[in-house]
């Protein structure tokens, strides 16, 4: 059986992201939140997956965001990485990980990083909100600009909007 893809249909359009275009992800591009995996959760193997970033203009600065969709084969599978990911979530020691606010078919977490910039010590706050639709699983991060945090309520505006596009996975493709 061949793998599907992940229509453009699916995920962000310029227009959802104030005409900012979205590029492809590579492999390396934010590993840790595609999908989250938080104190060695296993996330299932989806049969389709894709990531796109952008960078948008906030207030004449910018800052990235991402979008990752990971297709399932059933909503079972979906259903379950969320649960999973909730009960890491709430019983493990991963002290880079927080779970702001929960809901049936999503989450909202805050990804924390610390480094060394320009001789101090950096804590920043990636804002990523994951949900559920039918068998796919939707990532939207907001990840800031260098050592600027994301922004929590964006992160929770553009995952409006991505599961909007990735419900229409769901209905058969419009006409051409």
């Amino acid at each position: 059986m061949p793998v599907p893809e992940i229509p453009d249909r699916a995920m962000w359009r310029p227009a959802d992201l104030g005409g900012s275009k979205p590029y492809p992800v590579d492999g390396e591009s934010w590993p840790k939140i595609r999908p989250p995996r938080p104190c060695g959760l296993k996330a299932p193997q989806p049969s389709a997956e894709r990531g796109v970033s952008a960078v948008i203009d906030v207030d004449q600065a910018p800052v990235v965001v991402l979008e990752y969709l990971a297709l399932h084969r059933s909503d079972r599978a979906a259903r379950e990485y969320l649960r999973g990911l909730r009960t890491s979530l709430s019983s493990c020691d991963d002290d880079t990980w927080t779970l702001i606010a929960t809901g049936r078919d999503r989450l909202v977490l805050r990804w924390s990083q610390s480094w060394e910039h320009v001789d101090q010590q950096i804590t920043h706050h990636t804002f990523v909100v994951v949900a559920r639709t039918g068998p796919a699983i939707v990532v939207v991060a907001d990840v800031g600009w260098e050592t600027s945090d994301g922004d929590r309520a964006r992160a929770e505006k553009l995952m409006t909007r991505a599961l909007k596009r990735a419900s229409s996975l769901h209905r058969p493709a419009p006409a051409p």
